[in-house]
């Protein structure tokens, strides 16, 4: 479906999921972000193959089902732009942070690979690095800076993908870096990011713009999806259907909830700590979570957080669902869809963004 017309500036963002891959394309035009296209694959979850397989030290894209997927949502959708941004999990990325005496911008780039060394457990001629300031540039002040480093072979297995599938890849980015660009604006008070995926959990706190705490871990969708079927002794694909249907409403007769729980209890815990540890260090408030991710959008899962986190009767935290289009120019016809989809989509939109920052 094409929405726009006129001339514009396009921009595309593929998010690679373990089961999903979902594709956001956007044009901007005077300062005005406007929806062109957007799609998804998605694979049931009782598949034996997913779109990559990994484990901590690993991350292995199945790069043929990868690329014949991305190039059957462009044909779907009728996208038209090749050069693309690509979504990368944060547990492939090693992420690290350290301060660097007062500099300019550029002395910082040269400064970057040399102070690596010291914190990252792998060769830097294997790997490629990215940065990003934590606070503001000061010429007068130490600057805490945030480093990215992906190794060198998941480059190359994305630029592969790319290629066959018929498009250029112009940057790879963590999958946290996206969400912040699609659901944080730099005046927002201290926030958590809570993303939710069926592989692993992110958690990511952003204080002025700036990323300043990061977690990533392995419970997550798939978690609560097998632990359904193995307590009700059902097949993974039904369990993914009952999760998605009642989540924690417990419609049925079975008490799903007490199932899903203990789960989401473990995120939520981790979730408590991350915040706590920001708080002590920065001596700020964390006043606002926001969910994303497909688990995010079960129902009763945005009651169940906004209960956790309220079990203080001080505590002034609040729960939101991600919104990434909320400022997204589109047609009035999609209002429904979008709220259905609105947080599945925010890293794919987010890498789409990235190109008018």
């Amino acid at each position: 479906m094409f929405f726009a017309k006129g001339k514009k500036q396009n921009s595309l963002g593929i998010d690679i999921g373990t089961k999903v891959i979902r594709a956001v394309e956007i044009s901007e035009n005077k300062g005005k972000i406007t929806l062109e296209n957007y799609g998804e694959v998605n694979l049931d979850v009782a598949c034996k193959q997913f779109f990559r397989s990994f484990d901590r030290k690993n991350l292995n894209p199945a790069v043929n089902n990868i690329a014949i997927a991305i190039a059957g949502i462009i044909e779907e959708t009728g996208i038209k732009t090749k050069k693309v941004v690509f979504s990368l999990p944060d547990f492939a990325t090693f992420f690290t942070t350290f301060e660097l005496p007062p500099m300019s911008k550029k002395e910082i780039t040269n400064a970057i690979g040399f102070e690596a060394r010291k914190y990252i457990p792998l060769p830097l001629s294997e790997l490629v690095l990215d940065w990003q300031l934590m606070n503001k540039e000061s010429l007068k002040q130490r600057n805490r800076v945030l480093v990215m480093a992906v190794p060198k072979i998941i480059v190359e297995q994305y630029k592969t993908i790319a290629e066959k599938a018929g498009l250029e890849l112009v940057a790879l980015e963590a999958e946290a870096m996206a969400l912040k660009r699609a659901v944080i604006k730099e005046s927002d008070p201290p926030t958590c990011l809570l993303e939710m995926g069926f592989q692993s959990t992110n958690i990511n706190i952003v204080d002025e713009g700036f990323m300043k705490m990061s977690s990533s871990f392995d419970v997550a969708g798939k978690d609560l999806t097998y632990s359904l079927s193995e307590t009700l002794n059902i097949p993974a694909g039904e369990a993914e259907m009952i999760k998605k249907g009642e989540g924690l409403t417990d419609s049925g007769d079975t008490k799903i909830s007490h199932i899903l729980i203990p789960i989401l209890s473990i995120v939520s815990e981790k979730t408590k700590t991350l915040i706590k540890e920001f708080e002590i260090k920065e001596g700020k408030t964390v006043e606002k979570v926001i969910l994303a991710g497909g688990t995010s959008m079960l129902p009763g899962v945005k009651d169940y957080f906004d209960k956790i986190f309220r079990q203080n009767e001080s505590s002034n935290l609040v729960v939101e669902i991600a919104e990434p289009f909320k400022n997204i120019i589109y047609p009035s016809a999609l209002d429904k869809k979008i709220k259905e989809i609105n947080s599945n989509y925010a890293i794919a939109l987010g890498e789409a963004l990235r190109k008018f920052e």
